[in-house]
C-alpha cells in the first residue's frame, strides 16, 4: 500500500474500537460472514439504491441480530460519522420503513425497510492498516475507508424517497441540508454563467453511482468554482460541506479545506434544471478530488420528486492503492 494521500485527522482509534466491540459480540460463523480481504471484489459490487434482493449486500444484515448486535453495529456508524452525519443515516432509514409501510410498494418482491440494512468490513479493523466499513441498504450506502490518520468517505450514496414525511408523529427531511446546498449553489449563477455552466446530455440517474465507479470525465463540464465571485464561492462551499460534514468532525475540517484549495481545477455544472420541483434537475461537482453528483427524479413508489446522491473522492475510491 503506497501512502494515503488524504488529509488525516481521522478517529480511526476510536472507530476501531467499536469495530471490535461489534466483533465481539458475533459467533465464529458470523465473523466469518462479516469480514473479508481488503481487496475482495465484492466490496464494489455489494452496495446499491436498490433494495433487497434486486442487489444483494455484504456482511450481516441488521434484521437477523440480536438487540445488542445491533445497538453494537450502530455503535460503529455513530463512530465513523458526525452527529449530522449519523442523523442523516438513521432518517434515511426511516424513510424505508415509511415506503415499507405503504401499500403496494415493492408489490412483495423487494424489501426496503431499515432491518434490511447490511454491515461489513474489508481488512481487519486496524489504527495502522487499511481497511473499510461498508453500511447499508436501500437508500444509503457507506464505503469508510481508513489508512492510519487518514479517512475517505468515497462512494458515499444517500439518496431519500419521499422528500418529506410524517411518520410515527414525527416530521423528516432526509437530505434537507444537501438538497439546499445544491440548489443554493447552482441558483447563484448569473444567466451567462448557467449557460455556460449547461452539462452535454440527459441524466435520468447517477453517472458514476452503484455499479458505475468510472472512468471519471476526462474533461469537466461547467463553471470554473475559481472563476466565480466570493459569495459564489461560498455557496459552492456550503454544497461540499453538506457531503463532508457527514463524515467525523477533524477529518471533515482538513478534507474541506483540501477541496476548497482545488478550487481553480474543480467546475460545477447542471443539466435538465436547477430548481428542487423539477424531477429532471441535475446538479455535478467534479474537482481533482471531490466529485458530487445530486440527480432528482420522480418518485418511483410516491408522487412527487426524489433524489439520488453520491460523493466520490477520485483520489480514494474505496480507499488507496
Amino acid at each position: 500500500m503506497k501512502a494515503a494521500p488524504g488529509a488525516g485527522g481521522a478517529n480511526t482509534t476510536e472507530v476501531v474500537a467499536a469495530a471490535d466491540a461489534f466483533l465481539a459480540t458475533l459467533s465464529d460463523e458470523q465473523k466469518d460472514t462479516v469480514l473479508h480481504d481488503f481487496d475482495d471484489p465484492a466490496k464494489k459490487t455489494g452496495w446499491s439504491n436498490f433494495p433487497t434482493p434486486v442487489v444483494e449486500r455484504n456482511g450481516l444484515k441488521l434484521g437477523d441480530l440480536t438487540g445488542a448486535q445491533q445497538a453494537a453495529a450502530l455503535k460503529v456508524m455513530e463512530a465513523a460519522l458526525s452527529k449530522q452525519g449519523y442523523e442523516e443515516l438513521v432518517e434515511i432509514r426511516k424513510a424505508d420503513d415509511y415506503l415499507a409501510s405503504l401499500p403496494g410498494v415493492g408489490n412483495g418482491r423487494v424489501n426496503f425497510g431499515s432491518e434490511w440494512y447490511y454491515i461489513s468490513f474489508f481488512g481487519e479493523p486496524s489504527r495502522t492498516g487499511q481497511f473499510t466499513v461498508q453500511y447499508g441498504g436501500h437508500h444509503a450506502a457507506h464505503n469508510i475507508t481508513y489508512a492510519g490518520s487518514n479517512v475517505s468517505i468515497s462512494p458515499t450514496l444517500t439518496a431519500v424517497e419521499p422528500m418529506e414525511f410524517d411518520w410515527e408523529e414525527k416530521f423528516y427531511a432526509p437530505l434537507r441540508d444537501k438538497r439546499t446546498a445544491t440548489i443554493g449553489a447552482i441558483q447563484s449563477l448569473s444567466e451567462t454563467e448557467l449557460a455556460s455552466a449547461e452539462i452535454d446530455g440527459s441524466f435520468d440517474d447517477l453517472l458514476l453511482g452503484p455499479g458505475h465507479d468510472g472512468p471519471f470525465p476526462a474533461r469537466p463540464e461547467g463553471v470554473l468554482v475559481s472563476d466565480l465571485t466570493k459569495k459564489q464561492q461560498a455557496k459552492v462551499t456550503a454544497m461540499l460541506r453538506a457531503w463532508v460534514d457527514d463524515l467525523d468532525e477533524k477529518a471533515a475540517a482538513r478534507l474541506l479545506a483540501r477541496y476548497v484549495s482545488e478550487y481553480d481545477a474543480t467546475y460545477i455544472g447542471w443539466s435538465g434544471g436547477t430548481t428542487l420541483d423539477n424531477p429532471q434537475t441535475y446538479v455535478r461537482l467534479d474537482g481533482p478530488s471531490a466529485w458530487i453528483e445530486f440527480s432528482n427524479q420522480p418518485g418511483a413508489e410516491t408522487d412527487g420528486v426524489h433524489q439520488h446522491t453520491i460523493f466520490r473522492d477520485e483520489t480514494a475510491d474505496y480507499g488507496w492503492e
